[in-house]
């Protein structure tokens, strides 16, 4: 895979997603107790032995810059290739669509350019949760002599959707953004649909599991999908590593009077209480006498003593006060922002 090198479009924003995007875009959303969505494609794309990756960054990059620093712990912290921290371009301050703007690949055209050793180009979005090796993909679209391919999944009612993930000739996407450049707004997928024969158009069918993070629902669905024993050895298996920030912590532990059923719990937690069908994330504090169901609770929140809180998503540093009972249904469920005290 050396000549290929990574764009991963990271500037999307979304919507619905409340107060979990105020500060933050949907790449850097927290998943599964100590991930964040932009850790799938760019492990991905490492186990697939890309060396070279570029991040097209949101207006909102702070969140998604202290998370990826150098690329150290996906060993893209190099002398030669590494990672490329790009600037994003949206118009109306933010892209709540997730589309490809030419707008964005104008913006590096640099990027582009430098990467005179690599013929080919594997971009992809950051709202995307699966476990892919795109090695056979990238060598069936060379095989084929084509010039664009495609991927896509398969849904749960056998129907196939567009993975966002495509292998393009370099030389084709330098070209096609300097024939279009005086129409940035452009989605570059649809751009290249209309321009390359259909013949010239490729189709790779991923098969396994894959959900994307469109909605507060979608966000939801994709942690609980977590607690599922099938889907998380796929997404979590030894020979293709998802690969996220290390952060060094404690053993959690475990009161007791503490009950746990059916959760993931991150290192540095305290458990006191009752926890069933959750996802708590480092540091979270469930002391003794409170109940916490169908929830998904980030790094330093703390559940007061008698405290109940259900079907409910909380971001980080948050407190709850004892004996307070929060309930919400999965239709409805309560949204909570940072650092909020209840």
């Amino acid at each position: 895979m050396k000549n290929v090198f990574g764009i991963i479009f990271a500037n999307y924003t979304g919507q619905g997603f409340g107060e979990l995007l105020s500060k933050r875009t949907v790449a850097s959303l927290p998943l599964g107790g100590r991930y964040r969505l932009v850790d799938f494609p760019m492990s991905n794309m490492v186990n697939s032995g890309i060396t070279t990756v570029g991040i097209i960054m949101p207006s909102y990059y702070r969140s998604l810059i202290d998370h990826v620093g150098s690329g150290k712990e996906w060993n893209l912290d190099r002398k030669i290739g590494g990672l490329f921290i790009l600037p994003g371009t949206v118009y109306g301050g933010h892209n709540t669509k997730e589309i490809i703007m030419l707008s964005d690949i104008l913006e590096n055209r640099r990027y582009l350019q430098r990467r005179e050793q690599e013929k080919y180009a594997l971009i992809v979005s950051a709202s995307k949760v699966y476990n892919m090796d795109y090695r056979p993909m990238i060598t069936e679209h060379i095989a084929s002599g084509r010039s664009v391919t495609f991927a896509n999944y398969k849904t749960k009612d056998g129907e196939y959707k567009p993975l966002n993930c495509m292998v393009i000739n370099r030389d084709l996407l330098i070209n096609i953004v300097d024939s279009y450049a005086s129409f940035p707004h452009l989605d570059l997928v649809d751009l290249l649909q209309q321009e390359i024969p259909a013949g010239d158009i490729g189709a790779y069918d991923f098969e396994g599991y894959v959900k994307s993070v469109d909605s507060l629902h979608d966000y939801i669905d994709a942690s609980f999908d977590l607690l599922n024993k099938d889907v998380h050895f796929e997404l979590f298996r030894s020979e293709r590593t998802i690969f996220t920030k290390i952060q060094d912590e404690a053993p959690t532990n475990y009161g007791e009077k503490a009950s746990v059923k059916l959760a993931m719990i991150s290192a540095g937690c305290d458990i006191g209480g009752k926890v069933e069908n959750s996802i708590l994330f480092r540091n979270v504090v469930v002391e003794e006498g409170a109940k916490v169901r169908n929830c998904i609770l980030m790094q330093h929140t703390t559940i007061k003593a008698g405290a109940v809180l259900e079907n409910a998503v909380m971001d980080k540093y948050c407190t709850v006060g004892k004996d307070v009972k929060l309930r919400g249904t999965y239709e409805n469920p309560i949204v909570i922002g940072k650092n909020m005290e209840i």
